[in-house]
Formats: structure tokens, C-alpha cells, sequence
């Protein structure tokens, strides 16, 4: 389970837990479900620094969590908006707008809110490169932009700079992955969750759906070695008979025709 650092900078304040969400924020549609983050609560969580937000700005993103929480999207995403007019940099806030907006059902904006997120969380992670929080939260604006390979790498310096292992963090990786038909990578990082939390039933989940593309990248490979060690069979018997061929006594001239 994840257990929140200190925030190492000041955009990084905002970059909480997921926890308390009752349906998963990363679900898409036609891929696997993401779970409930079992991250600890906010008020167990180390102190962070004073905060760069102001009061209003942190009330109105609370009070957009509750409604998204409670699935009354279009409440949540007017509370995002107004917290990020006020606070224009609160990278969290306009995360979790793009995921009130798509809920609601708009798309455009809610890619917009997505695409200001990275924005946000690639310069918090310019800045501090170990600040692994970020880089968990620029992965999933990434995946939901479609940059599935950008976000392989995010989740991959999340849990590098990490001051625990995490199951949340391997799941979204996994999630990349599979996202990307990396099928064998998927499985192991869904192991690698399942170690660290043996009832994360959605990681077993996920391991079940890429079996079979896995079974399937495996075949072709098999199919594509046989190929070539044909190939290079029939080349080099091609080549043998050649060199016979040439050492071979001329044949004889036909015999003239009467």
C-alpha cells in the first residue's frame, strides 16, 4: 500500500492520494477496470510543506472529490473549474476535472484538462525529478491522453523514486503495458502488485486478459523463428549445390544432329 512522502515541492502539495473514490478513475472503455487505490488517508499521511494553494482553492477541490466520489460528475466538474481559475497551476485539480468532465460526458474538454495536467506534473518532475508522486500522477494524465509509452516510463520513475513498493503504482504500470500489447511486462508487473497485496483481485484480473495475447506475441515469434531456420536451411543448401556444381566436369557437347 502506498504511504504518501513529504510533497518535495510546491505544485507537489496537490498530488494526494486516490483513495476514498468509490469507482475507479482510470476505467476506460474496452480495457480493464481500474480498482479503489488503497492508498492511506490524507489525514494519516506525512504533513506536507505549507501549502502553495489557497484555502478556497484546496475547500472547492475537496468538495469536487465528494461529488465525484458520490458520481454527481457535473457538481464535481464545477468545483474543479473554479478551483483551477483560482489556482491556475493546481495540477491535481485539473487532473481530476478531465476525469469529472469525461464522466459527464465531455470529451474535448476533458482531453483539454488532461493535456494541462502533463503539463503541470512534467514541469514538477523537471524540477524534482524525485518526486515520484508526480511522476504517478503525469503517467495516468498520459494514459488517459493515449501516450501509453510515455506513461510506461512515468510509472516506471514513480516506483524507481518510490519510499516503498506500492501496488497501486505496478498496477498502472501494468496497465501501460498492456495498453501497449506488452503482454509479458503486464504480467509481470501485475506479480509484482500481487506480492506486495495477495487480494488485489483486479491485478489477477488483468494477468487473465493478457494470457492470451501473451500465448499469441509467443506463437508468431515461434512461427517466425521456424521461418528463418528454413530459410537459412535452404540458403545454405542452395549455396552447396552451387559449389558442387561448379567444381563439376563440364558436361559433354551434344552430338551434332545428321
Amino acid at each position: 500500500m502506498r504511504t504518501l512522502a513529504p510533497a518535495s515541492s510546491a505544485l507537489a502539495f496537490a498530488l494526494l492520494s486516490l483513495g476514498g473514490c468509490s469507482r475507479g478513475p482510470q476505467a476506460d472503455e474496452g480495457g480493464p477496470a481500474t480498482p479503489t487505490p488503497t492508498a492511506t488517508s490524507e489525514a494519516a499521511a506525512t504533513p506536507a510543506p505549507t501549502p502553495a494553494f489557497s484555502g478556497d482553492a484546496r475547500a472547492l477541490f475537496d468538495r469536487g472529490r465528494e461529488a465525484y466520489k458520490e458520481n454527481r460528475d457535473e457538481e464535481a466538474a464545477e468545483a474543479f473549474k473554479e478551483a483551477v481559475r483560482l489556482e491556475p497551476d493546481f495540477a491535481e485539480a485539473h487532473y481530476r476535472l478531465g476525469l469529472a468532465l469525461h464522466a459527464a460526458g465531455q470529451r474535448e474538454e476533458s482531453e483539454k484538462s488532461f493535456e494541462r495536467a502533463a503539463e503541470l506534473f512534467e514541469k514538477v518532475v523537471k524540477k524534482e525529478p524525485k518526486d515520484s508522486e508526480a511522476h504517478f500522477y503525469l503517467g495516468l494524465a498520459l494514459g488517459r491522453l493515449g501516450k501509453h509509452d510515455d506513461a510506461v516510463k512515468a510509472f516506471k520513475e514513480s516506483i524507481k523514486h518510490a519510499p516503498e513498493e506500492d501496488d497501486d503504482r505496478y498496477y498502472e504500470l501494468a496497465r501501460a503495458h498492456f495498453k501497449v500489447a506488452q503482454y509479458k511486462e503486464t504480467i509481470d508487473a501485475c506479480k509484482k502488485a500481487l506480492e506486495i497485496n495477495p487480494d488485489f483481485f483486479q491485478a489477477e484480473e488483468l494477468i487473465e486478459k493478457a494470457k492470451p495475447g501473451l500465448a499469441r506475441v509467443e506463437a508468431f515469434r515461434k512461427r517466425q523463428e521456424e521461418l528463418l531456420k528454413k530459410q537459412q536451411k535452404a540458403k545454405g543448401g542452395s549455396n552447396s549445390n552451387s559449389t558442387t556444381n561448379s567444381n563439376a566436369a563440364p558436361a559433354p557437347a551434344p552430338t551434332p544432329v545428321a
